[in-house]
């Protein structure tokens, strides 16, 4: 059998004319560049923004809590001086005490006080959130962290809000997920918060929020999403959403400092917010990541018509390094990918059906694009004919199966770390 082209197997859909190719990138590379330039614009206007908060909230504090601590004291004193009144009130019931009669005050002072109470504590409830949203630019304590932790401790400490709004919350959190540089608890305080801001949204009593994670193998990116069915984002506030002090919650306690908290942790970390929505029909808040040594991470592409063996190797290869690994259940298959897709590694196995590992390595040869590429050959029969050819044909990286997974993974990274 003659060895087979990539463009033979893609077939004619996949030749795209230069002419589109070039409008495409030219149109990514704009969209690109106007989303950063967004983000770029949207990241100078928060530190603008939290360097005014956090003096706005260090003035607002001191007054504040001079306030919260003299309302308990004005309780006792009502308390003590209301048997005095009532006696004064029996020789004199038409006096008034700054403009108010005494039967007024003895039915809505305490009432009065205890309004002042709640509107001073939700004062002070935003001057700590303008104190977190001054402080997000700068998390310090970044460690090595996987995201579905992060998920799964939010998800935990929402369990009761969660309950009490009667909304069905799913979680579904993507698999052999890589590590990224993280701070734990303001991870947890991102994914808190735009389930609240979710739950918020919903006025109906079929709410459902959803939370998923995952990874983008394109760019090395992992993603958070939060859904909801609820009202979704008013067109007034949309392009302003990650702006303090904007909402369209003030019935359900919104301060409007949510949104800008997460958009400013997220900023932190190096990720991107960004959403979709359309009124009355829900939203979608997506959240990503950039992975440790992302631009370094090795492409692997995992080639074994045994499904068990994929998914072993494919779990032992992401579980402590970045790498990025594909799958493929047969040689077809893997030339197909290898027509769009440049792994830094190729693992084949080498007798599938259909097309064996032997034609895979003769249609890369074939193929001077793939010239580079770096192959090992995984085989229980190493002493087989067609091993020896493949040997020939310059691929010299042979693995006797069964598995030694610490001897294969080093052998994986001593091949990946060679020029």
């Amino acid at each position: 059998m003659g060895a087979l082209s990539i463009n033979d197997l893609n077939g004619p859909r996949s030749r795209v004319s230069d002419q589109e190719s070039s409008e495409k990138d030219r149109k990514k590379a704009e969209e690109a560049l106007l989303d950063s330039r967004q983000q770029l614009y949207q990241a100078q206007k928060m530190e603008a923004l939290g360097t005014l908060v956090a003096g706005v909230a260090h003035e607002i504090n001191n007054p504040l809590g001079l306030i919260i601590y003299n309302i308990p004291l004005f309780k006792k004193v009502w308390n003590d001086i209301l048997p005095l009144m009532e006696e004064h009130a029996k020789r004199d019931p038409d006096r008034k005490y700054g403009g108010l009669t005494f039967d007024f005050l003895h039915e809505n002072f305490n009432g009065l006080l205890s309004d002042v109470d709640m509107a001073a504590n939700r004062v002070a409830k935003i001057v700590t959130d303008l104190k977190n949203f001054a402080r997000q630019s700068n998390v310090l304590n970044k460690r090595v962290m996987q995201i579905n932790t992060a998920v799964e401790n939010a998800v935990r400490l929402a369990k009761t809000t969660v309950r009490k709004s009667g909304v069905d919350l799913a979680v579904r959190l993507g698999e052999n997920l890589p590590s990224f540089q993280g701070d734990l608890q303001s991870i947890e305080q991102i994914v808190l918060n735009l389930v609240i801001n979710s739950i918020q949204a919903i006025d109906h009593s079929r709410g459902k929020v959803e939370i998923v994670t995952g990874f983008q193998k394109d760019d090395g990116h992992l993603y958070l999403l939060v859904k909801d069915n609820g009202r979704g984002v008013s067109q007034s506030i949309a392009d302003k959403i990650f702006d303090p002090f904007v909402t369209d919650k003030l019935a359900q306690g919104g301060t409007g400092l949510g949104l800008s908290v997460t958009y400013s942790l997220v900023n932190a970390h190096d990720g991107k917010i960004s959403f979709e929505s359309h009124e009355g029909a829900g939203a979608t808040f997506r959240v990503t990541f950039p992975t440790i040594m992302r631009r370094k991470a090795a492409k692997i592409l995992v080639v074994d018509d045994d499904v068990s063996i994929r998914r072993f190797l494919t779990e032992a290869l992401v579980k402590d390094q970045p790498y990025l690994v594909d799958e493929a259940s047969n040689g077809i298959e893997a030339c197909i990918k290898l027509g769009t897709y440049r792994p830094d590694l190729l693992i084949l196995d080498m007798f599938m059906p259909e097309m064996d590992g032997l034609e895979v390595c003769r249609t890369i040869r074939a193929e001077p694009k793939l010239s580079r590429m770096k192959v090992i050959i995984t085989t229980g029969f190493p002493n087989h004919p067609k091993v020896k050819e493949v040997v020939s044909l310059g691929f010299a990286d042979i693995y006797r199966k069964p598995y030694d997974l610490s001897e294969f993974l080093k052998i994986v990274g001593n091949i990946l770390s060679q020029p």
